[in-house]
Formats: structure tokens, sequence, C-alpha cells
């Protein structure tokens, strides 16, 4: 397990979501955990939303200062350089779809010197990345903007709530043809917690929980 880990991927790949999973899941597993909020594209849907949830876990929560939340522009949290270089941090970053990745070039030096695990979060119901084609062309736009190489693909195909045990398969299906073409592994496939158990596949397995509350959600 890599002391660091980042999720980059196109916009509805559900990469916030999963970062927030993932940490709670480290925090679970006994290590002191950060999890680093990079989203410069959409208000609603980043980390910092969950801040509260996150602190209350014990999670450290770095993110632009309050007055700059909800700014759109390349802003680099505040405690970022000193919460990465920390050994006692196992340290998770949403980073947001789009160019928001291209934040990344500014520290990408530092950043490789700690050899993370960088994820590529993969959802081929979104049309940008329904098949091996747009899931490569994604892949490698990303890298470009950001100057990381992408180290695993993540299977996350889903449609919410009307996440399907097919439409999970199918996209898996897609998701290992892309990884075997690129010569790199599928870290895990992300499962709803309502379809665990009812999925049997040779990858490993990562269970979804719903932490995140929007305001139409009532």
């Amino acid at each position: 397990m890599n002391r660091v880990t980042l999720f980059v991927g196109e916009f509805g790949s559900g990469k916030t979501e999963l970062a927030l999973n993932y940490a709670i899941y480290l925090k679970d597993q006994g290590f002191s955990t950060a999890i680093v909020d990079i989203d410069l594209v959409k208000p609603y849907f980043r980390t910092r939303e969950s801040a509260a949830m996150l602190e209350e876990r014990g999670i450290k929560v770095v993110s632009p200062e309050k007055r700059l939340a909800n700014a759109d522009l390349p802003i680099l949290p505040l405690e970022l350089a000193s919460t990465l270089s920390d050994p006692a941090y196992h340290v998770v970053m949403d980073v947001g779809g789009g160019e928001s990745a291209v934040v990344l070039g500014q520290f990408r030096q530092g950043i490789t010197e700690l050899k993370p695990d960088v994820l590529m979060v993969v959802n081929t119901r979104r049309p940008f990345t329904s098949s091996p084609e747009g899931i490569i062309a994604t892949l490698q736009r990303i890298e470009s903007v950001s100057g990381l190489t992408v180290t695993g693909l993540v299977s996350n195909t889903n449609l919410g709530t009307e996440t399907s045990e097919d439409q999970v398969q199918e996209g898996y299906r897609i998701v290992s043809n892309t990884a075997a073409e690129l010569k790199i592994p599928i870290k895990f496939v992300v499962i709803p917690d309502w379809l665990e158990g009812r999925i049997c596949i040779d990858s490993p397995i990562f269970i979804l929980h719903p932490y995140t509350q929007y305001p139409w959600m009532g």
C-alpha cells in the first residue's frame, strides 16, 4: 500500500465519493489519514463539502482556506506540502475532473519522489469513458496536463442509486480490456453497498458507502 494515493478522472467518474470512502477505509484500518481536496471546477461535488463528517472521524482535511473555498481557481491548500511530507500520514488526494489535474504540474517533482498510486477512476456510463479508446484518450490527457503517470485503473461504473449488477459487470469488462491494452493493473472494482455479495469478479473489490448528502436528496 502506497502512502500517497491520487484519484484522477473525468467528470462524473465518482472520484470524490470514492476518495471519501477510501480515506475512511484507511482510518478504519488504523492509519493516520489526511484527505486533500484539489477540485477546481465543481462547487457542489468537492471533498471540502464533507469536511465536518471527515474531521469527526479523525481524518485531517486539507483544502483551500475558507474564504477561497468556492473559488474555481488553481489554488493549492496551504498545508499541502507539509502534509505530503509527513510520514505519519497516509494521504488521499481528490483531484477534480477536466483541467483540475493541471494544478498537479506545480508540484509534480515533489509528488513523484513519494512514488504515489495515481489511480484513474473510470465510469463507463459517462460518454468520454464508455470505450477503451475514450478511456485511453482521457488518461493521456490527464498525464499530459499533470505531468504524472497513471499507475492503475479503478472500475467505478455506476448510475448512482440506479446501478445494476449488469452495469458493473459490463463496465468491468471494458476497463479490463483497457488495462490489458495499457499494461497497467486494475487497482480495484467499486461496488455499491447494496450490491455487496452479489457480484463475483477476478479483481479486488472495494465496497462504496454513500456518505455524501446533497441538497436535492432531502
